[in-house]
């Protein structure tokens, strides 16, 4: 063979290589911006459910050290996020504050009762948490009442669960979507090589020995796809952190790194797979039906 066919092979087999690389990346960047929505989509959630307060108002004849004592024991319970103890007098100063009048000018005393106003973690903030802790805050003696959102808590509840379903069955569609794309990818970068293939085959090669550096491009393929994906990613949600400032706040290293480990992964994952079941193919494959 002449070294000008060597040579258009190389930037053939080269030429291929890239496009390859570009369309995992695509479709990778693709499901990487499903996955930012989904943890945007989590974070929103959860602030929602923590932003849940409930307040619990105590009698006249309750102390402040008897209110401290249970602010105390609620804190030790684990799906208590947060507590604030609103004495008399900052209940009166709030009443001042929001409504512009002070009723102590012509009452004789403060009628608003300390309370301790309750957040929980979102995982325990669901209308049967609040019920259950309704009931067992009502059963002591020292409370009066207990107050929360209920059609509000029920409303953005069923409505989160709502929009988690659909995000659930898109990323199925979608999951589904990328792993066809790439595999129809890798199928199209060794259909134009299935003639080496054979003739590999042909000449004696054996079967692991033709696979080996199909399967070792393969995984280079989904690696720098995947990278490819994630730098593009990182490139995209600090644009959205330099127009909206307010994203910072919602970023989460944690996850975004477990996001980036995923698409690198999956890269890797679904290339290797892929150019498996696509070597082995040809592999399978009479030679008359080559062409």
């Amino acid at each position: 063979m002449s070294s000008s066919e060597n040579q258009f092979n190389k930037r053939r087999a080269r030429s291929s290589y890239i496009t390859s690389v570009i369309s995992i990346s695509m479709v990778l960047f693709m499901l990487g911006l499903l996955g930012l929505l989904l943890v945007n989509a989590k974070k929103l959630s959860d602030s929602a459910r923590e932003s849940f307060q409930a307040s619990v108002y105590f009698r006249d004849t309750v102390s402040d050290v008897q209110i401290l004592e249970m602010q105390a024991n609620l804190e030790k319970n684990p799906a208590v996020r947060s507590t604030t103890f609103i004495t008399k007098t900052q209940a009166a100063e709030k009443w001042k504050e929001e409504w512009g009048e002070d009723f102590l000018d012509f009452l004789e005393f403060n009628p608003l009762p300390a309370s301790l106003e309750v957040n929980f973690k979102p995982e325990f903030a669901r209308p049967e948490d609040f019920e259950k802790f309704e009931q067992e805050w009502m059963g002591n003696t020292s409370v009066e009442k207990v107050k929360y959102p209920m059609n509000l808590i029920r409303t953005v509840i069923g409505n989160l669960r709502k929009l988690g379903l659909f995000l659930l069955a898109f990323s199925v569609v979608l999951l589904v979507i990328a792993i066809a794309l790439i595999n129809n990818t890798i199928r199209l970068s060794i259909y134009s090589r299935r003639f080496l293939i054979k003739t590999m085959q042909l000449v004696g090669a054996t079967r692991g020995f033709i696979r080996r550096p199909f399967l070792k491009a393969g995984f280079f393929q989904g690696f720098a796809g995947g990278l490819l994906a994630v730098v593009l990613l990182s490139l995209l949600v600090l644009f959205g952190e330099q127009q909206l400032p307010e994203l910072k706040e919602m970023r989460d290293i944690r996850l975004l790194s477990i996001l980036a480990g995923g698409l690198v992964a999956g890269g890797v994952i679904l290339s290797w797979i892929c150019t498996f079941f696509a070597v082995r193919k040809y592999l399978n494959l009479k030679t008359d039906s080559l062409y």
